[in-house]
């Protein structure tokens, strides 16, 4: 009997989704396995963009990409909705277009993506992916299902085995979302994780893929930009939480201004990847919004990160760069796992500690973040973890 080869189907709803589900991707197709990525929810509907980067490399490395649009062209609104998507997606970067006219397009997109049948997209996907002379894993992210993704998977449990990655770090104890159904094989990134999910399983405590350091330099491969050094400034990033996670949103605009009007600083905000990069930036931080400077890159060329929750802090201790914690403006503040084990020197409690320490801080100054590392298991090597564990699947 003909052995059968192994096809690995990504279905990433979001760029967050994406991001942590990328460098199993590269993984699975440097394991000679036939990778498909599905674009979902909010690819389909308009709302992001895939993340320039991590589409070059899938592009460089001839990873087949399933955007549903182009598979659902029966009937005249999804037909309407196909060449909608297209326009849409083609004048996005085209600076001499309107924002305006890319606005109303997104937004005619959005409308026409709510009047589609989800459940019967979910089915055509695995329709067209799944073949019979191959063996087929399903990896996703474990956040809770969208109307397609949730067919999607109802309908493929039966004969895939389906693996969760997480959307997120584990770096708080709070109760897991209640599932359409238990996936096969959990990957966690920490032993806090697997403790709270007792109910798994199988599970496997894997680490954070997407901050270990060889997904790293993988994606400093693809960027050119390099950081600023001629000016002798402190580069500083804010990774900003939307305003239902910030305790005070007039007050963390008023500390963001006055750190943008310190002539030492270069200041970069990049908007949290769910629900602000869509929206417009407050008028007083405008002109230091970059929406379109992806996480990577701006904390690559940084010298001080700053943020009040985002997990995207993860990438900074990953790149051992200085971090603060902005205590006095996080709602979540309860329950961290690092909370009460890191250096007092992090955790802010008011604007004039982080305007004292960012002026006091030297940049030659060597970070170590420990209390953050074993969060995502950076010295336990989650990319051997997770490379151990695609050579055992069957």
């Amino acid at each position: 009997m003909k052995k059968k080869h192994k096809t690995a189907i990504f279905y990433a709803y979001s760029n967050n989704a994406l991001d942590h589900l990328a460098p199993y991707v590269f993984l699975c197709n440097k394991k000679k396995m036939h990778c498909v990525v599905v674009y979902g929810e909010d690819f389909v509907s308009r709302k992001v963009f895939p993340n320039q980067k991590i589409v070059n490399i899938f592009r460089n490395n001839k990873i087949q990409i399933y955007n549903i649009p182009f598979f659902e062209k029966k009937g005249l609104i999804k037909t309407i909705f196909y060449y909608i998507w297209l326009w849409t997606g083609i004048i996005e970067y085209k600076k001499y277009i309107p924002i305006y006219l890319k606005n109303k397009l997104k937004g005619l997109c959005m409308r026409l993506y709510n009047t589609i049948d989800g459940d019967l997209i979910g089915k055509n996907i695995v329709k067209n992916l799944l073949k019979e002379d191959s063996k087929t894993f399903v990896f996703t992210d474990s956040c809770n299902s969208k109307k397609i993704k949730t067919n999607f998977l109802l309908k493929i449990k039966d004969h895939a085995k389906i693996i969760t990655t997480g959307h997120s770090v584990w770096q708080r104890n709070q109760k897991p979302e209640k599932r359409i159904f238990t996936e096969d094989v959990a990957l966690l990134s920490n032993s806090w994780e697997a403790k709270s999910k007792n109910y798994l399983k199988n599970k496997k405590i894997i680490g954070s893929l997407r901050f270990s350091k060889n997904w790293l330099k993988i994606l400093d491969h693809h960027s050119t930009k390099s950081k600023n050094t001629r000016d002798k400034k402190k580069n500083i990033v804010v990774l900003m939480n939307p305003p239902h996670t910030t305790k005070n949103w007039k007050k963390m605009i008023n500390t963001l201004v006055k750190l943008i009007h310190i002539k030492e600083l270069n200041v970069k905000i990049l908007p949290h990847i769910r629900g602000m990069t869509s929206s417009e930036p407050p008028e007083e931080l405008k002109n230091n919004w970059y929406k379109n400077l992806t996480l990577d890159t701006a904390i690559k060329n940084s010298d001080i990160v700053i943020f009040w929750g985002s997990s995207g802090v993860f990438e900074a201790v990953a790149r051992d760069k200085k971090i603060f914690y902005l205590s006095f403006l996080d709602l979540n503040k309860k329950n961290y796992l690092w909370a009460n084990k890191v250096s007092k020197s992090i955790i802010m409690k008011n604007e004039k500690e982080l305007l004292y320490n960012i002026s006091n801080y030297k940049i030659s100054n060597i970070q170590e973040n420990d209390s953050f590392k074993k969060i995502i298991l950076l010295n336990n090597s989650p990319w051997i973890n997770a490379s151990n564990f695609l050579d055992k699947i069957k």
